[in-house]
């Protein structure tokens, strides 16, 4: 008795270890887009050309992959909340937003229909936008 108690207690931890992994291993949403025009995320430059985003749940880490040489960047980001989830986006495309500051485009927004993500645009002393953001339809993947 005391065998099959010991052997049902490591059964029900190991169980828990498993769905903490599976978990763990959810990366959240990707989204692809083909970029215009060269961009920054952060200090980091990119040029034109078609990229994917993987947007993590847990700390909202997105990872920037080019799509031509598959190079990799790491950026945190800070969520997006909407006040009713799904429904006041029901029929909006996901969306990768860049904004212009101080002549150069930067990555501002990845926005999909129930959840997004934002970044510092880090406006310089003295500059404004001075265009209006570029909005570029992506798709989930």
């Amino acid at each position: 008795m005391k065998r099959l108690v010991c052997t049902l207690g490591m059964l029900v931890i190991l169980a828990m270890m498993l769905t903490g992994l599976s978990q763990a291993q959810q990366f959240g949403y990707r989204v692809a887009a083909d970029i215009p025009s060269d961009f920054y995320v952060g200090d980091q430059q990119f040029p034109a050309g078609n990229y994917i985003f993987i947007v993590n749940y847990g700390n909202h880490a997105v990872t920037v992959t080019d799509g031509a040489n598959r190079h990799s960047f790491v950026v945190l980001a800070s969520p997006v909340e909407y006040a009713s989830p799904g429904y006041d986006n029901r029929d909006n495309a996901t969306v990768v937003e860049l904004k212009s500051v101080g002549g150069r485009y930067q990555l501002a927004n990845i926005k999909a229909r129930t959840t997004g993500v934002s970044f510092s645009t880090g406006n310089p002393v003295g500059t404004f936008a001075e265009n209006p953001p570029v909005r570029i339809v992506a798709s989930l993947r």
